[in-house]
């Protein structure tokens, strides 16, 4: 976008002290949302009516991709909800809510966002300074440090007051759900792509079985309902510059109401993978267990106040089922013509699903280590 029309749009937010715009930016490395960092610069009056050095002061602004989130008002509702929650619990204890958890300006017709001409909705968040966040792990620690981070954000919004968080992408984490998905792709085969992945079609179905045990977990009560994150990559944590802690969890368009141990197993996935997630030599693919380690350490450093025995007892579980449902989604899509995730090359979503598939079959060899790991961990 130019720079005029984002300077329209964040004009309609409520932005505190007299601030004028100066600069936007792209900004961050999501795929989903367009994010940009506004520059501004903010008056400061000393008192007696003349100014000093204008301030600089950074702003997120966000177009939100409603053709991914159909249903944008709900995503924001949930939204401020849980932040005003999270700010309510980080201020009762001392600490700064304006770093550890997202803040939302107001527009000034007092919603917590706008819609342009276009039918586009767009946000405003405060910028966190003085923490980072990363694509690729650089420390070690880093990993322990966001697996709680994660853990202590399942355990603030534990206490969200009624009513229920909208579910925002129905089925989303539900892996029979998924399944039943990629069931009707391959019925339909739309585009003949079936016969290129029997292998990985077979790998599927000898799975089904494994698809409903967290949703029947729930359905029969042995599991409570909590609100999930449900895109728990480490660069959805800002490490703090200076102290290395997690101080805020990032990216709430999926927080809604679903089973805690699917935060853990995603945060698995993407954080333990040894290859890129579209990786063609399958010889390089699988998990680290020494990363494993240190993310249930640090999870469970935190989740042991506030987990069941049932959900502690399917944490390695959950690793694997989450594995299984990304390779479902990415078969699926491959099966239905690359609907819904982006593609650079013919066959990507097949490459994707395999990586996927492989790590199951990789954690399924160690399923005992990655419980005793659990175990050692947990209270």
């Amino acid at each position: 976008m130019i720079r005029r029309d984002l300077e329209a749009i964040f004009a309609l937010f409520d932005i505190p002290g007299d601030q004028t715009f100066q600069l936007a930016e792209e900004f961050g490395s999501g795929h989903i949302n367009d994010t940009f960092r506004i520059n501004t610069k903010q008056s400061n009056n000393k008192g007696d009516g003349t100014p000093s050095d204008n301030l600089s002061q950074y702003y997120i602004l966000q177009r939100i991709n409603h053709a991914i989130f159909t249903r944008p008002v709900q995503v924001m509702d949930n939204i401020h909800r849980v932040t005003a929650h999270l700010s309510a619990k980080i201020s009762s204890r001392g600490g700064d809510p304006l770093r550890e958890t997202l803040t939302l300006l107001p527009t000034k017709a007092g919603r917590w966002y706008e819609v342009d001409g276009g039918g586009n909705y767009w946000r405003v968040f405060r910028y966190i300074g003085g923490a980072t966040t990363y694509d690729i792990i650089e420390d070690e620690r880093h990993v322990t440090a966001a697996a709680r981070a994660f853990a202590e954000f399942q355990r603030d919004v534990s206490d969200l007051p009624t009513p229920r968080l909208h579910e925002t992408i129905p089925g989303f984490g539900d892996t029979a759900f998924r399944f039943e998905q990629f069931q009707a792709a391959l019925k339909s085969d739309c585009k003949g792509r079936a016969g290129g992945c029997v292998a990985e079609i077979e790998f599927c179905l000898a799975r089904e079985g494994d698809a409903s045990v967290l949703t029947d977990l729930l359905r029969q009560g042995k599991i409570p309902e909590r609100i999930t994150h449900y895109d728990t990559k480490i660069n959805n944590v800002m490490i703090d510059d200076s102290t290395g802690r997690g101080i805020c969890v990032l990216d709430l368009d999926t927080v809604m109401p679903g089973v805690a141990m699917y935060d853990f197993g995603d945060a698995v996935r993407t954080a333990a993978a040894l290859a890129a997630e579209d990786e063609t030599d399958l010889s390089k693919v699988g998990f680290s267990m020494d990363r494993f380690e240190r993310l249930a350490e640090g999870y469970l450093s935190v989740a042991n106040d506030f987990l069941t025995d049932v959900e502690m007892d399917h944490l390695a579980f959950a690793a694997r089922i989450v594995a299984l449902t990304i390779g479902l989604r990415f078969l699926t899509d491959h099966l239905s013509g690359d609907l819904y995730f982006k593609t650079q090359r013919e066959g990507h979503n097949i490459d994707r699903a395999r990586t996927q598939f492989k790590t199951v079959k990789d954690m399924e060899g160690r399923f005992e280590e990655m419980k005793s790991i659990v175990n050692k961990y947990r209270k």
